[in-house]
């Protein structure tokens, strides 16, 4: 076992390591603040002689979430998103490497799209190969917000995280206390969610390393699979939509979600290309690009109930998403978006609803 203050200076080095290129906060975990976990807290998953973790936040650009809740820009929204995640691909490789370099052995985690394939229904439940979220809530990198999104103070859930697991031995450090956590629990990311997958008063608790951890209750998760996906994103008032132009009407039942995922997954193949063209792959539907057009749970939140409240007011006086033969996005005012899709061919009406 090394001395505390071996493993406090490596600590340190790796933190310093990662505030350079842009981290806002670095946490670490070990196999004993994670023990008893869900599966996706096993660091032995990804590395079998695993004895730590690294986890770190890095923030999105508010002003481009903004423009994007009025729906004044998309791409450059989607860009951010992309620009974020493609910085801690870079970064955990440096690290890794870093790591290697120095005689340990590291894996360099994906941020998303990398699920327990081996596990039955997979595809439906999702399950990552290691849950970035409760890496940070057990390491202080941040901690749960109302929709189970992780979030900080002065940034609320507009972060993205990143991972390393490694054998490196590494002290942990602890988690923010619940009191002193970001969420102000106003729940608008429940508001924000025209597919219903947040429960607004029931929560789940999850135990790790003996602390628990509490967040909304999800529902059905073919709910987020329908709406994050990009497939449907019109609100059931008609009143403001994603930036997704799918009308599909999202069932309160879940018996009866599978039904309208299936329809509307097959349908969006047949969607003309959106402009600018652009989306990622995902290994459930690896030939279909799919765009980033909700998230509005993450988004939506500041961490401050004030300008939340103002994130909100954006969306909702947003409009409505339509999507032209031509691929052109439309944005326009509930009514006229109404009609205006009323007026397009019927066969490409029949696309979206």
């Amino acid at each position: 076992m090394m001395s505390r203050e071996i493993l406090t200076t490596l600590n340190k080095e790796i933190e310093d390591f990662l505030t350079e290129r842009g981290a806002i906060r670095v946490g670490f975990a070990t196999l004993e603040t994670l023990a008893g976990g869900p599966p996706s807290t096993d660091l032995k998953y990804v590395l079998p002689e695993a004895k730590s973790a690294i986890i770190y936040a890095l923030p999105l650009d508010r002003k481009k979430i903004r423009d994007f809740l009025a729906k004044k820009e998309h791409y450059k929204a989607e860009l951010d998103d992309k620009k974020v995640n493609e910085k801690i691909h870079e970064n955990n490789k440096e690290l890794a490497k870093w790591l290697q370099e120095k005689g340990h052995n590291a894996v360099a985690l994906k941020n998303n799209n990398i699920y327990r394939t081996e596990l039955k229904g997979w595809k439906r439940d999702m399950h990552p190969d290691i849950s970035h979220r409760y890496l940070a809530a057990v390491s202080g990198v941040g901690s749960f917000g109302w929709s189970g999104n992780i979030g900080i103070k002065g940034f609320g859930t507009a972060i993205m995280l990143g991972a390393i697991v490694t054998d490196a031995e590494l002290a942990p450090t602890p988690r923010i206390p619940p009191e002193e956590g970001f969420c102000t629990n106003c729940k608008l990311c429940v508001a924000v969610c025209p597919a219903g997958f947040f429960d607004a008063r029931e929560e789940i608790e999850v135990i790790i390393g003996s602390e628990k951890f509490t967040y909304s209750k999800r529902h059905d998760k073919f709910r987020c699979q329908l709406v994050c996906g990009g497939f449907a994103g019109l609100h059931k008032s008609g009143k403001w939509s994603t930036w997704s132009p799918g009308r599909f009407k999202i069932p309160d039942d879940d018996e009866k979600l599978f039904p309208v995922l299936a329809d509307a997954f097959y349908k969006y193949t047949k969607w003309p290309e959106r402009k600018p063209p652009g989306g990622v792959s995902n290994p459930i539907a690896p030939d279909v690009k799919l765009r980033m057009t909700c998230g509005m749970c993450q988004k939506v939140c500041t961490g401050n109930e004030e300008k939340t409240r103002q994130n909100y007011e954006l969306l909702i006086n947003s409009g409505c998403v339509i999507q032209n033969p031509d691929g052109e996005i439309l944005v326009l005012p509930p009514e006229e978006a109404q009609e205006a899709f009323d007026a397009l061919p019927r066969k490409h009406r029949k696309l979206y609803c």
